[in-house]
């Protein structure tokens, strides 16, 4: 008996080929970075941080898989503040309800200088066309989708800093796997295009936090100014004794 519920965006041959097309180029990203945390969210049938050297990795999702360590929305991460070295976040964003508050999340658990990857699907590509219409709108539940230009004004606003962005994905976006398999020449091709029909974008992003100086406060220095500052009187004694040494000063040079 078929099941009604409609396939997945990996599930198909179309969206095993894009992840399998996006794999290759996390796994290179993520192994560049250290920490103690990593952390992956969407596409839970998929493991992008497999060649990460970060010890501790976490795996949330919306729904729970295997690899899934915590159950969670991508708006509201149960984590706390700079705990995280590393955040991918494949086709997150355009699945998610409220994409800058995803963005804004992932800043604050990340640590300064932590790692951002994130990849989604451009909208003025021959992917971007098909993801918006038909089977592959519902099977991706794309909500809405987002140029990386824009992408790339929401996390410099955020304090982000990107150190590296290119597109993938040059081939034409059929779903049959034998044909996406005879498409190797496109993406060689597709490479020396400095991504113009690439249907997927990928950025990496650092979050940039300014150094703050400690400034120590003087003690020895009064952080009055000195001509408001109120002279201390002389005592009745302190002005007899004065006198006197001005007398014997007489007194000598007369001599």
């Amino acid at each position: 008996m078929k099941s009604n519920q409609p396939a997945t965006f990996d599930a198909t041959a179309l969206g095993h080929y894009i992840a399998q097309c996006e794999t290759t180029v996390y796994e290179q990203a993520v192994a560049n970075v250290f920490g103690f945390h990593a952390l992956q969210l969407g596409l839970p049938g998929y493991d992008f941080l497999k060649q990460c050297r970060i010890p501790y990795k976490h795996h949330l999702h919306g729904q729970f898989t295997k690899e899934t360590s915590m159950l969670c929305e991508p708006e509201f991460l149960p984590l706390t503040e700079s705990s995280v070295d590393l955040i991918c976040l494949p086709h997150v964003l355009e699945q998610c309800e409220d994409p800058q508050q995803t963005l804004r999340e992932a800043f604050r658990v990340l640590v300064p200088e932590g790692t951002l990857i994130l990849t989604g699907v451009t909208p003025f590509s021959c992917l971007g066309l098909r993801a918006r219409t038909g089977w592959l709108k519902q099977a991706g539940a794309f909500k809405r989708l987002f140029t990386a230009r824009r992408i790339r004004d929401w996390l410099n606003v955020l304090g982000f800093e990107i150190v590296e962005s290119h597109y993938l994905m040059h081939a034409l976006p059929i779903n049959d796997q034998s044909w996406l398999a005879r498409q190797a020449r496109l993406e060689k091709w597709g490479a020396c295009t400095f991504g113009m029909t690439g249907g997927v974008y990928f950025l990496v992003a650092k979050k940039r936090v300014l150094n703050v100086r400690l400034l120590k406060p003087d003690w020895k220095k009064s952080s009055l100014n000195q001509a408001l500052q109120a002279q201390k009187s002389r005592t009745r004694i302190q002005n007899k004794m004065q006198k006197q040494l001005k007398c014997a000063d007489v007194d000598t040079k007369l001599d």
